[in-house]
């Protein structure tokens, strides 16, 4: 009997001293990142059988739990890639508004104090600095549309760094999973969980769905597989795949996302195989490959048409003109090919080139002079397919678009954000800590340790009379 007890006290000793470390444990990360609460599995010992029936022989340790649930933890993936893809476009949306300034530092209004200079040259047409002043303007303009032109590209440029960051913590990631997963598949042979290192895990997932979002599939071993939303593989089992950048080969300022794959003939030099932009859904990368793809694409489409409309309608209606020399009006725009934004200039015209008369060796005409000023009442640019339209309309109307991109980017923004903090919380209040249940735990198991070491003492008692009797 009095070895049954100490076996029991021991028992239960060792049960509520598990209880308590992992209690403290518990405690001592309930600001660690990801991590899960973890409690002790318990189990009654089989008892023994006497004659008198079964006489409980006490508890066991099972093993040690953490409170995980898969289906909100892959929710909240879910929702932490959507709202990394929509915040990550958004700062790249409201970058892109500050390329088409509005008021006086606009395209539109400088084009239109160009256009506008060719009042004082109607007025004056012999007046040599008036005409000096509409080169001025014309200056400026193009000015203006190398500054949206370099923000453009250079935002780009950003997008093309920001692949390359990501993409490397992308790699970082997945290597780092596939050592866990080694790891792991190393110690669920033993038959037990290794909970800090499955949060761990879970953590670095929950990182890289903000940088792409991936679907994960458990193995018998405890191994995870991460496949990108489109279904390409990342990590399997202890191995990890790796992602590159590289330039589009339609379009070199673009970059593109690609699977680095084995070079039999160059080791050294990987081969790289684009993935095509539906395997690329949500997280960081979905974010700037939208805003390189469909926004800034189509901002760039609007500036270009902007500028070539309106250069090649102002080089147009002044080769009807002549200048004061009595010679046809030349390209006052140049560049090129193709007239674009990147390459126009201002060709080197003397006042005395700027075509303001309507017919040779007539100086004091101003008819083409006013015919100039007039295309800026006519529906010379077309942008999107649409019907034509006045400079300042359409100026307006690529305002206009970027705005309504950067609004509707907001609203999504918004929207995906509150999903992310709604699941995160649905998450946290199943698996994460909580300090008032905890410290009620620590009495309870206090109060149990006790109790126990009780009929410890109780057993070396009886252990000490039946001793005094065999005396």
């Amino acid at each position: 009997m009095g070895s049954g007890l100490f076996s029991l006290g021991t028992g239960a000793m060792n049960a509520s001293r598990a209880m308590l470390d992992t209690t403290a444990h518990n405690i001592s990360n309930v600001n660690t990142p990801g991590y899960s609460r973890q409690r002790v599995e318990l189990a009654t010992e089989d008892g023994l059988f006497t004659g008198a029936g079964f006489f409980g022989r006490g508890v066991r340790l099972t093993t040690v739990s953490r409170a995980a649930n898969e289906v909100l933890a892959k929710e909240n993936n879910m929702n932490t890639s959507s709202a990394a893809a929509d915040a990550t476009r958004l700062g790249k949306l409201e970058q892109l508004e500050n390329t088409l300034p509005l008021g006086e530092s606009g395209l539109g209004y400088a084009a239109t104090q160009f256009l506008n200079a060719f009042v004082d040259v109607s007025n004056q047409p012999l007046d040599m600095s008036a005409r000096q002043v509409t080169l001025a303007k014309a200056q400026e303009w193009v000015s203006r549309v190398h500054t949206s032109d370099q923000q453009l590209t250079q935002l780009q440029s950003g997008v093309v760094s920001d692949l390359t960051l990501n993409v490397e913590q992308i790699n970082s990631l997945t290597r780092n999973i596939a050592e866990v997963n080694q790891s792991i598949a190393t110690y669920k042979g033993s038959g037990h969980t290794p909970n800090d290192l499955l949060d761990r895990r879970d953590m670095m997932i929950n990182e890289l769905n903000k940088l792409v979002q991936v679907k994960t599939v458990e193995a018998d071993d405890g191994s995870m597989s991460v496949f990108m939303g489109g279904g390409q593989l990342l990590v399997l089992s202890n191995s990890a795949q790796t992602l590159a950048v590289v330039r589009d080969p339609a379009d070199s300022a673009l970059g593109r996302v690609a699977l680095q794959t084995p070079n039999p003939s160059n080791p050294s030099l990987p081969n790289n195989r684009i993935l095509d932009s539906s395997q690329i859904t949500g997280g960081a990368l979905q974010g700037l490959l939208s805003f390189q793809d469909v926004d800034l694409a189509a901002t760039r489409q609007d500036l270009e048409a902007f500028v070539t409309d309106f250069a090649t309608a102002v080089n147009a209606q002044h080769a009807l003109g002549h200048s004061a020399t009595g010679v046809p009006g030349t390209d006052i725009f140049i560049g090129g090919p193709p007239l674009n934004a990147n390459s126009i200039q201002v060709a080197a015209l003397n006042p005395d080139q700027i075509a303001a008369s309507g017919v040779p060796f007539s100086v004091s005409d101003n008819t083409n002079a006013r015919n100039m000023l007039a295309l800026r009442d006519q529906n010379i640019i077309t942008l999107n397919n649409l019907p034509p339209s006045t400079l300042t309309d359409a100026y307006s109307q690529m305002i206009g678009n970027v705005g309504v991109l950067v609004q509707n980017g907001r609203t999504a923004s918004d929207i995906s954000s509150t999903l992310e903090n709604n699941s995160k919380q649905l998450l946290s209040a199943g698996a994460g800590v909580n300090l008032d249940e905890e410290a009620a735990h620590l009495i309870q198991y206090q109060q149990s340790y006790q109790a126990a070491a009780k009929v410890l003492q109780v057993a070396q008692t009886v252990f000490d009379t039946l001793l005094n009797i065999s005396r």
